[in-house]
């Protein structure tokens, strides 16, 4: 029988020992504003490529590419000893602290006036991103229960939907109608992140006071750094499991950079050779990127449930199954007024959701307790290498081979990744 003492649910959500309804309200809040901030500067990159640098056309699938890569050798260099730090001195300073160094990042980025000083502003705003992402997940992972764990995802991956579309409907929309008002469009984007930067300072106080106090490490506060980095390594190398979450992990971050930034200037782009303004073309990109949000968002909870009903290795599978499927149907459209821009975006977000969820899902059930900071952060090195991996290698097709060619790439990778998680299965590993 369960101590209703340390037992508290949030909803049907059992909650871990030591974890209140506020401690899981103010998580939820901030991974809806975590993926928003990042949905948003991926968003609106392309908006200061060609509102404050006037960077060609023809060369800004390697612009976004390079900002991308620079952004992710600090995350990789940082994500695990953050995680690891996590560990030592809890969830909540790190997480907020995060969330204010995003806020300095967001201050930062309109001001810059060349690419070489918008590459500095990303290597700056990274920093926090590499904070933010490792705490949205190990936050997670220390939440529920493991019989309410894919639910609880599901939850927190309807919050993060409601978080990205926020941002884009609301605030990437923000910079056309400030022009319709007379406002330069340089003026506008930097109206737009100065409100995005409020908005992370609100979450990093709704952190510092809702997140819980202390680690749940038994071991945290008393290893160094780097014997909690090694305890996290090798509980990674012992499991299987944990490397396929891993893979889950470097794909659904991939997946997020192809909708986030690629989806994003192809559409964009098609737009403005339409003959349609900078800011006119933002927003006609924002439909189909919030139709791709919202129907991950519908499905995220349904899919956190389906997560605890079910083999979560065998959920990952179909997670790749699926989004495979997504990035390759995705990858033949591309502008806003075709008449199959709206299914396809459906199917981009169900991909988009599935692999997020099964990642956090797996990772949170195969993850020790004593360093699950450092395993996530072992994770978010994945994710990094994920991000690079589509970032580089994305921007480089897109500009060279075809607008198209990110979205075949990843959707390959998904694949193979399915490939993997059925090994697995056939070698009845445990779930």
């Amino acid at each position: 029988m369960r101590d209703p003492v340390t037992e508290h649910r949030l909803g049907p959500v059992r909650l871990a020992p030591g974890y209140g309804r506020l401690n899981a309200l103010s998580y939820l809040f901030a991974a809806s504003v975590t993926i928003g901030m990042l949905a948003l500067i991926s968003f609106i990159q392309p908006y200061l490529l060609n509102a404050n640098l006037d960077v060609p056309q023809d060369q800004q699938g390697r612009a976004l590419g390079v900002l991308g890569f620079s952004n992710e050798i600090v995350s990789l260099l940082l994500v695990a000893p953050i995680g690891a730090l996590a560990d030592k001195i809890g969830r909540r300073p790190v997480y907020a602290l995060g969330f204010l160094w995003l806020a300095a990042g967001f201050f930062l980025y309109p001001l810059a006036r060349t690419f070489p000083q918008l590459m500095a502003c990303a290597l700056f705003f990274s920093v926090g991103v590499a904070a933010v992402g490792c705490m949205l997940a190990t936050v997670l992972a220390d939440t529920p229960r493991e019989e309410s764990r894919g639910l609880m995802v599901g939850i927190t991956g309807f919050c993060q939907g409601l978080g990205a579309t926020f941002a884009v409907l609301v605030l990437g929309r923000v910079p056309q109608r400030l022009a319709a008002d007379g406002m330069d469009a340089v003026a506008a984007g930097r109206a737009t992140l100065g409100i995005a930067a409020a908005l992370c300072v609100l979450t990093a106080l709704v952190c510092w006071l809702g997140l819980k106090r202390g680690t749940p490490s038994r071991i945290g506060k008393e290893q160094p750094l780097p014997q909690l980095l090694r305890a996290g390594l090798a509980a990674a190398r012992a499991n299987p499991r944990i490397w396929f979450a891993c893979l889950l992990q470097f794909v659904s971050f991939a997946d997020r950079i192809v909708i986030g930034t690629f989806f994003s200037a192809r559409l964009q782009q098609s737009s403005i050779a339409q003959g349609l303004s900078a800011g006119e073309a933002i927003a006609a990109a924002t439909r189909p990127y919030v139709i791709a949000n919202a129907s991950g968002l519908v499905f995220a909870i349904f899919f956190g449930l389906m997560l605890d009903r079910m083999n979560r290795i065998t959920a990952g599978v179909v997670a790749m199954g699926v989004a495979g499927v997504g990035y390759i149907v995705g990858g033949f459209v591309g502008d806003p007024g075709n008449e199959l821009i709206v299914p396809v975006a459906i199917v981009l977000g169900l991909g988009q959701v599935c692999a997020i969820i099964a990642s956090q899902t797996v990772l949170g059930q195969e993850a020790p307790l004593d360093v699950r900071g450092a395993v996530f952060g072992l994770a978010g090195i994945c994710a990094s290498l994920g991000i690079l991996f589509a970032s580089a290698v994305g921007g480089l097709l897109y500009d060279v081979v075809d607008k198209g060619a990110p979205f075949f790439l990843v959707g390959a990778v998904n694949i193979a990744i399915m490939c993997f998680g059925v090994y697995l299965l056939l070698r009845r590993a445990p779930a």
